[in-house]
């Protein structure tokens, strides 16, 4: 069986199932991507967990991302997702933070500026006298 080649070779996922079947298949699936909790980019559960990390929940209920049953590449098609949009996510937040800084500094400049005339013009005024 040729190894098929997926977007993100280098993912690291993190399995939380409380089905001792469906984690089997998934380490079979997922083989040379499973890693520990602490070290993931991702994890795959069969229950809702809170997690700072992305969660791909597979179930039956609406609130799965994937539901059973599946194939190995639907499995990675989705896992591929997840991580895309977490990619995403990291962008915005990064140009969020950095047209905050843009606006922070914007703020000082207009500051330093408007001292700065405050300045000349009391100086203007003062040697008038």
């Amino acid at each position: 069986m040729s190894k098929i080649s997926y977007g993100f070779s280098n993912m690291k996922i993190a399995l939380s199932c409380r089905s001792v079947l469906l984690e089997k298949s998934l380490r079979k699936f997922l083989a040379g991507y499973i890693v520990e909790g602490d070290d993931a980019d991702l994890i795959v559960s069969d229950h809702p967990i809170k997690s700072d990390k992305e969660l791909l929940r597979i179930g039956s209920d609406d609130g799965a991302d994937l539901s059973k049953p599946f194939s190995r590449s639907r499995l990675m098609i989705k896992i591929e997702e997840k991580l895309q949009a977490s990619k995403s996510k990291n962008a915005i937040k990064s140009f969020q933070i950095e047209e905050e800084s843009l606006e922070e500094k914007i703020h000082a400049a207009a500051n330093r500026f408007a001292e700065e005339l405050i300045r000349i013009v009391k100086e203007h005024y003062e040697t008038k006298r």
